[in-house]
Protein backbone atom coordinates (compact mmCIF):
# COMPACT_ATOMS: atom_id res chain seq x y z
CA UNK A 1 0.00 0.00 0.00
CA UNK A 2 1.61 3.61 -1.29
CA UNK A 3 1.76 5.85 1.64
CA UNK A 4 0.42 9.23 1.23
CA UNK A 5 3.62 11.44 -0.03
CA UNK A 6 2.73 14.59 2.07
CA UNK A 7 2.49 12.33 5.20
CA UNK A 8 5.86 10.73 4.31
CA UNK A 9 6.88 13.77 4.08
CA UNK A 10 6.09 15.10 7.36
CA UNK A 11 7.29 12.17 9.49
CA UNK A 12 11.03 12.71 7.60
CA UNK A 13 11.17 16.19 9.16
CA UNK A 14 9.57 14.93 12.35
CA UNK A 15 12.66 11.65 12.40
CA UNK A 16 15.10 13.93 11.38
CA UNK A 17 14.68 16.68 13.54
CA UNK A 18 13.44 14.66 16.58
CA UNK A 19 15.65 15.70 19.11
CA UNK A 20 14.39 19.41 18.60
CA UNK A 21 11.29 17.77 19.93
CA UNK A 22 12.51 16.08 22.75
CA UNK A 23 14.36 18.43 24.39
CA UNK A 24 11.94 20.72 24.52
CA UNK A 25 9.40 18.24 25.97
CA UNK A 26 11.80 16.90 28.20
CA UNK A 27 12.79 20.67 29.85
CA UNK A 28 9.23 21.65 29.97
CA UNK A 29 8.69 18.47 31.99
CA UNK A 30 11.11 19.36 34.33
CA UNK A 31 10.22 22.95 34.64
CA UNK A 32 6.66 21.87 35.32
CA UNK A 33 7.72 19.13 38.43
CA UNK A 34 10.15 21.80 39.61
CA UNK A 35 6.67 24.70 39.21
CA UNK A 36 4.53 22.09 40.86
CA UNK A 37 6.98 21.14 43.81
CA UNK A 38 7.38 25.38 44.38
CA UNK A 39 3.67 25.67 44.30
CA UNK A 40 1.74 26.24 47.87
CA UNK A 41 -0.31 23.07 48.41
CA UNK A 42 -3.97 23.79 48.84
CA UNK A 43 -6.29 21.13 50.81
CA UNK A 44 -9.94 20.56 50.03
CA UNK A 45 -12.17 19.46 52.71
CA UNK A 46 -15.57 18.37 51.79
CA UNK A 47 -19.17 18.22 54.14
CA UNK A 48 -22.09 16.61 52.48
CA UNK A 49 -25.23 17.79 54.07
CA UNK A 50 -28.38 16.01 53.72
CA UNK A 51 -31.84 17.43 53.06
CA UNK A 52 -34.03 15.94 55.64
CA UNK A 53 -38.09 16.07 54.48
CA UNK A 54 -40.88 16.49 56.74
CA UNK A 55 -40.81 14.51 59.86
CA UNK A 56 -44.77 14.52 60.26
CA UNK A 57 -47.26 13.16 58.15
CA UNK A 58 -48.19 16.19 55.50
CA UNK A 59 -51.46 14.35 54.98
CA UNK A 60 -51.78 15.95 58.87
CA UNK A 61 -49.78 18.90 58.71
CA UNK A 62 -49.33 20.72 55.75
CA UNK A 63 -46.26 23.04 55.47
CA UNK A 64 -46.62 26.53 55.25
CA UNK A 65 -43.22 27.57 54.02
CA UNK A 66 -43.29 27.12 50.15
CA UNK A 67 -39.23 27.21 49.33
CA UNK A 68 -37.14 24.78 47.26
CA UNK A 69 -33.97 23.39 49.20
CA UNK A 70 -31.95 24.73 46.27
CA UNK A 71 -33.76 28.21 46.24
CA UNK A 72 -32.83 27.56 50.16
CA UNK A 73 -29.14 26.57 49.86
CA UNK A 74 -28.73 29.52 46.99
CA UNK A 75 -30.16 31.92 49.27
CA UNK A 76 -27.66 31.30 52.34
CA UNK A 77 -24.58 31.28 49.95
CA UNK A 78 -25.31 34.67 48.72
CA UNK A 79 -25.54 35.37 52.70
CA UNK A 80 -22.67 33.27 53.99
CA UNK A 81 -19.44 35.74 53.20
CA UNK A 82 -21.50 39.02 54.98
CA UNK A 83 -20.02 40.45 57.61
CA UNK A 84 -22.36 38.90 60.47
CA UNK A 85 -21.27 35.04 59.29
CA UNK A 86 -17.75 35.70 58.39
CA UNK A 87 -17.39 36.79 62.45
CA UNK A 88 -19.41 33.70 63.21
CA UNK A 89 -16.27 32.21 61.59
CA UNK A 90 -13.80 34.14 62.82
CA UNK A 91 -15.03 33.81 66.84
CA UNK A 92 -15.15 29.90 66.34
CA UNK A 93 -11.80 28.82 64.66
CA UNK A 94 -9.86 32.01 64.95
CA UNK A 95 -8.32 32.31 61.53
CA UNK A 96 -7.21 36.40 61.33
CA UNK A 97 -3.55 36.47 62.39
CA UNK A 98 -2.52 33.10 61.99
CA UNK A 99 0.70 32.14 59.23
CA UNK A 100 -0.04 32.70 56.18
CA UNK A 101 -3.61 33.77 56.99
CA UNK A 102 -5.78 36.59 56.54
CA UNK A 103 -5.49 39.97 58.59
CA UNK A 104 -8.93 41.15 58.73
CA UNK A 105 -13.11 40.48 58.35
CA UNK A 106 -13.10 41.96 54.75
CA UNK A 107 -9.63 40.00 53.41
CA UNK A 108 -11.26 36.73 55.44
CA UNK A 109 -14.55 37.20 53.65
CA UNK A 110 -12.78 37.92 50.04
CA UNK A 111 -10.99 34.06 51.22
CA UNK A 112 -14.32 32.76 51.79
CA UNK A 113 -15.85 33.66 49.13
CA UNK A 114 -13.09 32.49 46.23
CA UNK A 115 -12.78 29.48 48.32
CA UNK A 116 -16.00 28.07 48.67
CA UNK A 117 -17.86 25.81 46.34
CA UNK A 118 -21.60 24.33 46.40
CA UNK A 119 -22.67 21.39 44.52
CA UNK A 120 -26.07 20.18 45.13
CA UNK A 121 -27.79 17.18 43.87
CA UNK A 122 -31.73 17.86 44.51
CA UNK A 123 -32.52 14.62 42.74
CA UNK A 124 -30.48 12.40 45.93
CA UNK A 125 -31.75 15.64 48.27
CA UNK A 126 -28.30 16.20 49.29
CA UNK A 127 -25.34 19.43 48.86
CA UNK A 128 -21.90 19.09 48.84
CA UNK A 129 -19.97 22.10 50.83
CA UNK A 130 -16.19 22.03 49.42
CA UNK A 131 -13.82 24.73 51.52
CA UNK A 132 -10.35 24.56 49.65
CA UNK A 133 -7.29 26.04 52.00
CA UNK A 134 -3.65 25.83 52.20
CA UNK A 135 -3.91 24.09 56.03
CA UNK A 136 -6.23 20.75 55.85
CA UNK A 137 -7.35 20.86 59.61
CA UNK A 138 -8.70 24.94 58.87
CA UNK A 139 -10.38 23.41 55.81
CA UNK A 140 -12.24 21.07 57.48
CA UNK A 141 -12.78 22.81 60.42
CA UNK A 142 -14.05 25.76 57.71
CA UNK A 143 -16.30 23.09 56.11
CA UNK A 144 -17.83 21.75 59.18
CA UNK A 145 -18.57 25.34 60.66
CA UNK A 146 -20.22 26.72 57.33
CA UNK A 147 -22.59 23.61 57.39
CA UNK A 148 -23.37 24.47 60.75
CA UNK A 149 -24.16 27.94 59.83
CA UNK A 150 -25.56 26.54 57.32
CA UNK A 151 -28.49 24.38 59.45
CA UNK A 152 -28.84 27.48 61.96
CA UNK A 153 -29.55 29.46 58.89
CA UNK A 154 -31.85 27.58 57.13
CA UNK A 155 -33.89 27.00 60.61
CA UNK A 156 -33.98 31.12 61.08
CA UNK A 157 -35.30 31.28 57.53
CA UNK A 158 -38.46 28.72 57.69
CA UNK A 159 -38.78 30.15 61.26
CA UNK A 160 -39.19 33.69 59.73
CA UNK A 161 -40.96 32.60 56.77
CA UNK A 162 -43.60 30.88 58.91
CA UNK A 163 -44.11 33.70 61.32
CA UNK A 164 -44.27 36.39 58.55
CA UNK A 165 -47.06 34.31 56.96
CA UNK A 166 -49.23 33.76 59.61
CA UNK A 167 -48.77 37.60 60.55
CA UNK A 168 -49.90 38.05 57.50
CA UNK A 169 -52.72 36.19 57.10
CA UNK A 170 -53.50 37.19 60.43
CA UNK A 171 -54.06 40.60 59.70
CA UNK A 172 -55.71 39.76 56.63
CA UNK A 173 -58.25 37.90 58.50
CA UNK A 174 -58.70 40.89 61.17
CA UNK A 175 -59.45 42.77 58.19
CA UNK A 176 -62.45 41.28 56.93
CA UNK A 177 -63.58 40.66 60.17
CA UNK A 178 -63.67 44.38 61.00
CA UNK A 179 -65.13 45.02 57.56
CA UNK A 180 -68.14 42.11 58.10
CA UNK A 181 -68.60 43.58 61.83
CA UNK A 182 -69.00 47.02 60.51
CA UNK A 183 -71.60 45.58 57.29
CA UNK A 184 -73.45 43.70 60.31
CA UNK A 185 -74.33 47.26 62.38
CA UNK A 186 -74.55 48.59 58.83
CA UNK A 187 -77.88 46.36 58.31
CA UNK A 188 -78.56 46.37 61.70
CA UNK A 189 -78.93 50.10 61.79
CA UNK A 190 -80.15 50.03 58.22
CA UNK A 191 -83.19 47.86 59.32
CA UNK A 192 -83.94 49.53 62.56
CA UNK A 193 -84.18 52.92 60.23
CA UNK A 194 -86.63 51.18 57.60
CA UNK A 195 -88.56 48.41 59.69
CA UNK A 196 -91.42 49.45 58.22
CA UNK A 197 -90.42 49.56 54.55
CA UNK A 198 -89.60 46.36 54.02
CA UNK A 199 -90.80 43.27 53.25
CA UNK A 200 -91.16 41.52 56.64
CA UNK A 201 -93.50 44.24 57.66
CA UNK A 202 -95.21 44.98 54.00
CA UNK A 203 -98.10 42.41 55.49
CA UNK A 204 -98.62 44.17 58.56
CA UNK A 205 -98.57 47.66 56.51
CA UNK A 206 -100.95 46.85 54.06
CA UNK A 207 -102.97 45.26 57.46
CA UNK A 208 -103.20 48.13 58.95
CA UNK A 209 -103.93 50.57 55.84
CA UNK A 210 -106.85 47.99 55.04
CA UNK A 211 -108.09 48.30 59.14
CA UNK A 212 -107.30 51.92 58.81
CA UNK A 213 -109.89 52.60 55.86
CA UNK A 214 -112.76 50.58 57.00
CA UNK A 215 -112.13 52.89 60.32
CA UNK A 216 -112.55 55.82 58.07
CA UNK A 217 -115.62 53.87 56.19
CA UNK A 218 -116.96 53.95 59.79
CA UNK A 219 -116.17 57.47 60.91
CA UNK A 220 -118.04 58.64 57.40
CA UNK A 221 -121.11 56.80 58.76
CA UNK A 222 -120.87 58.43 61.91
CA UNK A 223 -120.24 61.70 60.73
CA UNK A 224 -123.13 61.33 58.76
CA UNK A 225 -125.32 60.29 61.73
CA UNK A 226 -123.99 63.17 63.49
CA UNK A 227 -124.68 65.62 61.15
CA UNK A 228 -128.07 64.20 60.85
CA UNK A 229 -128.26 64.78 64.62
CA UNK A 230 -127.36 67.87 64.42
CA UNK A 231 -130.02 69.07 61.46
CA UNK A 232 -132.56 67.68 63.90
CA UNK A 233 -131.67 69.66 67.04
CA UNK A 234 -131.13 72.90 64.99
CA UNK A 235 -134.78 72.27 63.61
CA UNK A 236 -136.31 71.51 66.90
CA UNK A 237 -134.45 74.64 68.36
CA UNK A 238 -135.83 76.80 65.50
CA UNK A 239 -139.50 75.86 65.79
CA UNK A 240 -139.07 76.24 69.42
CA UNK A 241 -137.88 79.66 68.90
CA UNK A 242 -140.44 80.19 67.00
CA UNK A 243 -143.09 78.77 69.06
CA UNK A 244 -142.16 79.41 72.60
CA UNK A 245 -145.79 77.91 73.89
CA UNK A 246 -145.04 74.63 72.27
CA UNK A 247 -143.52 71.63 74.21
CA UNK A 248 -140.90 68.99 73.24
CA UNK A 249 -141.98 66.27 75.40
CA UNK A 250 -143.61 64.76 71.97
CA UNK A 251 -143.06 61.09 71.96
CA UNK A 252 -142.24 60.62 68.48
CA UNK A 253 -139.04 62.39 69.21
CA UNK A 254 -138.17 59.59 71.40
CA UNK A 255 -138.55 57.10 68.59
CA UNK A 256 -136.85 59.17 65.96
CA UNK A 257 -133.90 59.39 68.61
CA UNK A 258 -134.27 55.25 68.75
CA UNK A 259 -134.43 54.95 64.95
CA UNK A 260 -131.31 57.01 63.85
CA UNK A 261 -129.11 55.01 66.78
CA UNK A 262 -130.46 51.71 65.20
CA UNK A 263 -129.47 52.91 61.95
CA UNK A 264 -126.23 54.27 63.09
CA UNK A 265 -125.64 50.60 64.77
CA UNK A 266 -126.38 48.73 62.19
CA UNK A 267 -124.51 50.96 59.22
CA UNK A 268 -121.28 50.42 62.03
CA UNK A 269 -121.87 46.46 61.80
CA UNK A 270 -121.24 46.90 58.17
CA UNK A 271 -124.19 46.61 56.75
CA UNK A 272 -125.04 49.16 53.33
CA UNK A 273 -127.34 51.89 52.95
CA UNK A 274 -128.88 49.50 50.50
CA UNK A 275 -129.65 46.92 52.80
CA UNK A 276 -133.79 46.44 53.36
CA UNK A 277 -133.23 46.65 57.27
CA UNK A 278 -131.68 49.85 56.56
CA UNK A 279 -133.57 50.82 54.23
CA UNK A 280 -136.81 50.36 55.62
CA UNK A 281 -135.18 52.32 59.14
CA UNK A 282 -134.45 55.59 56.60
CA UNK A 283 -138.14 55.29 55.86
CA UNK A 284 -139.65 55.84 59.22
CA UNK A 285 -137.00 58.58 60.03
CA UNK A 286 -138.03 60.40 57.20
CA UNK A 287 -141.72 60.19 57.78
CA UNK A 288 -141.04 60.88 61.36
CA UNK A 289 -139.00 63.74 60.33
CA UNK A 290 -141.78 64.87 57.82
CA UNK A 291 -144.62 64.37 61.04
CA UNK A 292 -142.37 66.49 63.39
CA UNK A 293 -141.83 69.07 60.61
CA UNK A 294 -137.96 68.59 60.23
CA UNK A 295 -138.43 68.47 56.60
CA UNK A 296 -141.00 69.86 54.11
CA UNK A 297 -143.87 68.04 53.57
CA UNK A 298 -147.75 68.45 52.04
CA UNK A 299 -149.57 67.00 54.96
CA UNK A 300 -147.50 67.52 58.17
CA UNK A 301 -148.56 69.94 61.04
CA UNK A 302 -146.06 70.82 63.25
CA UNK A 303 -146.63 70.67 67.16
CA UNK A 304 -145.54 73.40 68.88
CA UNK A 305 -142.02 73.34 70.47
CA UNK A 306 -141.66 75.37 73.73
CA UNK A 307 -139.96 75.49 76.78
CA UNK A 308 -137.23 77.01 78.41
CA UNK A 309 -135.49 73.85 79.67
CA UNK A 310 -136.19 72.07 76.72
CA UNK A 311 -133.95 74.78 74.60
CA UNK A 312 -131.26 74.86 77.19
CA UNK A 313 -131.32 70.65 76.61
CA UNK A 314 -131.54 70.94 72.97
CA UNK A 315 -128.21 73.49 72.69
CA UNK A 316 -126.17 71.49 74.99
CA UNK A 317 -126.61 68.67 73.19
CA UNK A 318 -125.89 70.42 69.82
CA UNK A 319 -123.09 71.71 71.59
CA UNK A 320 -122.32 67.98 72.68
CA UNK A 321 -122.77 66.85 69.13
CA UNK A 322 -120.32 69.78 67.40
CA UNK A 323 -117.57 68.63 69.70
CA UNK A 324 -118.20 64.61 68.85
CA UNK A 325 -118.26 65.68 65.24
CA UNK A 326 -115.07 67.75 65.95
CA UNK A 327 -113.63 64.84 67.39
CA UNK A 328 -114.27 61.94 64.26
CA UNK A 329 -113.08 64.18 61.81
CA UNK A 330 -109.85 64.47 63.48
CA UNK A 331 -109.75 61.22 63.59
CA UNK A 332 -110.86 60.39 60.25
CA UNK A 333 -107.91 63.00 58.64
CA UNK A 334 -105.44 61.24 61.30
CA UNK A 335 -106.15 57.74 60.39
CA UNK A 336 -106.23 59.29 56.61
CA UNK A 337 -102.91 60.86 57.32
CA UNK A 338 -101.59 57.35 58.35
CA UNK A 339 -102.81 55.54 55.75
CA UNK A 340 -101.10 57.79 53.38
CA UNK A 341 -98.02 57.33 54.90
CA UNK A 342 -98.09 52.95 54.92
CA UNK A 343 -98.55 53.48 51.51
CA UNK A 344 -96.05 55.98 50.67
CA UNK A 345 -93.81 53.03 52.59
CA UNK A 346 -95.55 50.31 50.58
CA UNK A 347 -94.43 51.99 47.44
CA UNK A 348 -90.47 52.46 49.34
CA UNK A 349 -90.78 48.89 50.13
CA UNK A 350 -89.02 47.41 46.82
CA UNK A 351 -86.43 50.04 46.67
CA UNK A 352 -85.85 49.38 50.34
CA UNK A 353 -85.64 45.72 50.43
CA UNK A 354 -82.72 45.63 47.35
CA UNK A 355 -80.80 48.13 48.93
CA UNK A 356 -80.79 45.89 52.49
CA UNK A 357 -80.42 42.54 49.63
CA UNK A 358 -77.31 44.39 48.76
CA UNK A 359 -76.06 44.68 52.30
CA UNK A 360 -76.49 40.94 52.88
CA UNK A 361 -75.11 39.56 49.59
CA UNK A 362 -71.95 41.95 50.95
CA UNK A 363 -72.04 40.42 54.15
CA UNK A 364 -72.66 36.58 52.83
CA UNK A 365 -69.47 37.23 50.71
CA UNK A 366 -67.36 38.91 53.64
CA UNK A 367 -68.54 36.21 55.73
CA UNK A 368 -66.98 33.70 53.14
CA UNK A 369 -64.08 35.57 52.87
CA UNK A 370 -63.62 35.15 56.77
CA UNK A 371 -64.11 31.57 56.76
CA UNK A 372 -61.40 30.77 54.20
CA UNK A 373 -59.26 33.15 55.72
CA UNK A 374 -59.96 31.84 59.09
CA UNK A 375 -58.96 28.27 57.62
CA UNK A 376 -55.95 29.28 56.61
CA UNK A 377 -54.96 30.95 59.58
CA UNK A 378 -55.48 27.43 61.47
CA UNK A 379 -53.25 26.16 58.44
CA UNK A 380 -50.71 28.66 59.19
CA UNK A 381 -50.42 28.46 62.83
CA UNK A 382 -49.77 24.79 61.89
CA UNK A 383 -47.57 25.24 59.81
CA UNK A 384 -45.38 28.00 62.06
CA UNK A 385 -45.85 25.25 65.09
CA UNK A 386 -44.13 22.53 62.53
CA UNK A 387 -41.14 25.06 62.02
CA UNK A 388 -41.15 26.01 65.32
CA UNK A 389 -40.59 22.35 66.87
CA UNK A 390 -38.28 21.93 63.92
CA UNK A 391 -39.90 18.99 62.34
CA UNK A 392 -40.44 20.81 58.65
CA UNK A 393 -37.59 20.11 56.31
CA UNK A 394 -34.13 20.58 57.63
CA UNK A 395 -30.28 20.19 56.93
CA UNK A 396 -28.46 18.18 58.54
CA UNK A 397 -24.82 16.92 58.02
CA UNK A 398 -24.58 13.00 56.27
CA UNK A 399 -20.68 13.41 56.53
CA UNK A 400 -18.61 15.71 58.79
CA UNK A 401 -15.82 16.92 56.91
CA UNK A 402 -11.71 15.95 57.78
CA UNK A 403 -8.44 16.79 57.26
CA UNK A 404 -7.68 15.64 53.81
CA UNK A 405 -4.05 13.60 53.26
CA UNK A 406 -3.56 14.57 49.64
CA UNK A 407 -3.18 18.18 48.41
CA UNK A 408 -6.16 19.10 46.08
CA UNK A 409 -4.07 21.74 44.80
CA UNK A 410 -1.52 21.35 42.11
CA UNK A 411 -2.09 18.10 40.47
CA UNK A 412 1.36 16.50 39.73
CA UNK A 413 -0.32 14.65 36.56
CA UNK A 414 -1.78 18.06 35.26
CA UNK A 415 1.44 19.90 35.69
CA UNK A 416 3.62 17.07 33.55
CA UNK A 417 1.20 16.76 31.21
CA UNK A 418 1.05 20.54 30.43
CA UNK A 419 4.98 20.75 30.98
CA UNK A 420 4.72 18.15 28.03
CA UNK A 421 2.45 19.74 26.10
CA UNK A 422 4.22 22.81 26.26
CA UNK A 423 7.42 21.97 25.40
CA UNK A 424 6.56 19.61 22.42
CA UNK A 425 4.50 22.06 20.96
CA UNK A 426 7.52 24.53 21.37
CA UNK A 427 9.91 21.59 19.68
CA UNK A 428 7.33 21.85 16.60
CA UNK A 429 6.94 25.00 16.16
CA UNK A 430 10.97 25.34 16.25
CA UNK A 431 10.98 22.49 13.77
CA UNK A 432 8.33 24.37 11.37
CA UNK A 433 10.21 27.52 11.72
CA UNK A 434 13.74 25.65 10.76
CA UNK A 435 11.49 24.17 7.71
CA UNK A 436 10.67 27.31 6.29
CA UNK A 437 13.69 28.96 6.73
CA UNK A 438 15.54 25.90 5.37
CA UNK A 439 15.42 26.14 1.31
CA UNK A 440 17.68 22.89 0.19
CA UNK A 441 16.19 19.34 -0.91
CA UNK A 442 16.10 17.12 1.79
CA UNK A 443 14.60 14.01 -0.98
CA UNK A 444 14.55 12.86 -4.34
CA UNK A 445 10.48 13.89 -4.47
CA UNK A 446 11.23 17.08 -3.50
CA UNK A 447 13.86 17.73 -6.67
CA UNK A 448 11.60 15.86 -8.81
CA UNK A 449 8.81 17.79 -7.83
CA UNK A 450 10.48 21.19 -8.43
CA UNK A 451 12.07 20.54 -11.86
CA UNK A 452 10.12 20.09 -14.95
CA UNK A 453 12.43 17.42 -16.79
CA UNK A 454 12.29 13.80 -16.92
CA UNK A 455 13.97 11.75 -14.71
CA UNK A 456 16.33 9.35 -16.74
CA UNK A 457 18.66 7.90 -13.73
CA UNK A 458 18.90 8.03 -10.19
CA UNK A 459 22.41 8.01 -8.07
CA UNK A 460 22.21 6.16 -4.92
CA UNK A 461 23.76 7.52 -1.54
CA UNK A 462 26.34 5.58 -1.32
CA UNK A 463 26.71 6.38 2.63
CA UNK A 464 22.81 4.75 2.71
CA UNK A 465 24.08 1.79 0.56
CA UNK A 466 27.00 1.36 2.48
CA UNK A 467 25.55 1.25 5.70
CA UNK A 468 22.87 -1.17 4.58
CA UNK A 469 25.22 -4.54 3.73
CA UNK A 470 26.46 -3.69 7.36
CA UNK A 471 22.72 -3.48 8.94
CA UNK A 472 21.90 -6.29 7.60
CA UNK A 473 24.74 -8.53 8.34
CA UNK A 474 24.56 -7.97 12.04
CA UNK A 475 21.72 -9.47 12.64
CA UNK A 476 22.97 -12.88 10.85
CA UNK A 477 26.40 -12.33 13.25
CA UNK A 478 24.26 -12.30 16.39
CA UNK A 479 22.73 -15.46 15.02
CA UNK A 480 25.85 -17.46 14.52
CA UNK A 481 27.20 -16.15 17.86
CA UNK A 482 24.30 -17.36 19.54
Amino acid sequence: MQQNPLIKEYLDILFRRKWWVILPALVGVLFSTALYFWSPKLYQARTRVQIRPQTISRSLLSPIVEISPTELVTTIQAEITSERYVQEIEDALHLIGTPGGPDSISSLAKALDRRIALAINPKNSYFDLRVTWDDPRVAASVANELAAIYIRRTEEIRRRMAEETLDQIRTGREDIESQLYDIRAQIETFRSENRFELESYQDTNQGLADTNRLEIERIDERLRALEDKKRDVELRLELAEKRPGATLGDPRLTELEQLREERTSMIGSGLKQEHPKVERITRSIDQLEQELGMRPASSSEDEPLGGDLEMAQLRREKVRIEGEITFQQAKRQRLYDETREIQSRLERTPEKQIELDKLFHLEEALVEQYTEARKKELEAAEGAAVERFKQGERFEVLNIARAPRQAFWPDLKMFLFMGLAVGGGLGVGMILLLEVFDQSFKSEEQLAASIDLPILAIIPDLDKAGDRPRRRRRPTVQRAAG
